[in-house]
């Protein structure tokens, strides 16, 4: 009894991690990214050879990692105006919409 109880905590303890963190792996190890939406996509990216095509196809990641601070996972996919780009990207997720 004590088994299954304990797998059932484990399991709640997991599908939460999934539902509200990103793990991703870079140069510089393993990361623990918060998702800006709670849900079941890209719960583990390696991130390591990641192109500008790569980041452009994850934009919720890129924001992810914008909001949390770890900017040295972009360094992999060096490219003039990137973080630029993405730090726009994530400006344009959290402006208050006007008021109509």
């Amino acid at each position: 009894m004590t088994r299954l109880i304990f797998g059932m905590v484990l399991g709640g303890l997991l599908v939460y991690g999934a539902m509200n963190y990103h793990v991703v792996r870079g140069r510089e190890g393993v990361f623990l990214v918060p998702k800006l939406q709670s849900d079941l996509s890209a719960i583990y990216t390696d991130v390591r050879d990641f192109t500008l095509q790569d980041w452009r196809g994850n934009p919720t990641l890129a924001a992810a990692i914008m909001q949390s601070n770890r900017t040295q996972l972009f360094q992999d996919a060096t490219h003039g105006g990137f973080v630029e780009t993405v730090d726009h990207t994530v400006e344009r997720l959290f402006r208050p919409s006007p008021v109509r």
